[in-house]
């Protein structure tokens, strides 16, 4: 599988690119790319963006905690977020408004505002995965790999911070696995 690579030349840490013309020959050759999308590229961690993949208006891409790998045919809906370390393997569909934390940040328990210490997080979305609109993935708060299997399903305005099995339904805050594909009864069941 070839991935295409985006030359650290064109991009400028917090910005979008360095000139308007280095971004229009970005979105030429990638056609899946909307003008409105955001990249903010940092040349320390890698940003893949996979052939055939959309990326659609308002959608911001930040690579500054870790590498951001977009396979093949990847589809992101409107105002997605995806903050690295995050790898999103062939054929995943983020609908509208999701946030992909490749981070987890305590909050302070007492209630001053005060932010705890910042773990890096990744997170991998198998193939065929798909996820609601307004849904939010983040990190692991013990910094290990959190996985949504192959061809899972999560409902809309889910929080998910655990694992989620291959061919599963999760929906909720936190999201709860709900029903299982049989493979021997080709049928859901409940979890």
């Amino acid at each position: 599988m070839k991935l295409n690579h985006i030359d650290y030349n064109y991009a400028v840490p917090k910005m979008h690119f360095q000139n308007w013309f280095s971004y229009k020959l970005f979105i030429l050759k990638n056609r899946g790319v909307s003008w409105g999308a955001r990249f903010e590229i940092h040349p320390q961690y890698q940003f893949l963006f996979g052939k055939g993949a959309r990326l659609e208006k308002g959608v911001v891409i930040n690579n500054y905690y870790g590498d951001v790998h977009i396979h093949e045919e990847v589809h992101t809906g409107i105002g997605c977020v995806i903050i690295g370390p995050v790898e999103m393997h062939k054929h995943v569909g983020l609908s509208q408004y999701v946030t992909v934390l490749g981070i987890h940040q305590e909050i302070d328990q007492k209630g001053n505002g005060c932010s705890k210490q910042m773990y890096i997080a990744p997170i991998v979305l198998e193939e065929d995965a798909f996820v609601g609109t307004g849904t939010v993935i983040q990190g692991k708060s013990t910094g290990e790999v959190l996985t949504l299997g192959k061809y899972c399903r999560i409902g809309a305005n889910s929080l998910v911070i655990d694992d989620i099995p291959p061919y599963a339904v999760a929906v909720g805050n936190p999201a709860k696995v709900v029903r299982l594909w049989n493979h021997e009864k080709n049928c859901w069941v409940k979890a």
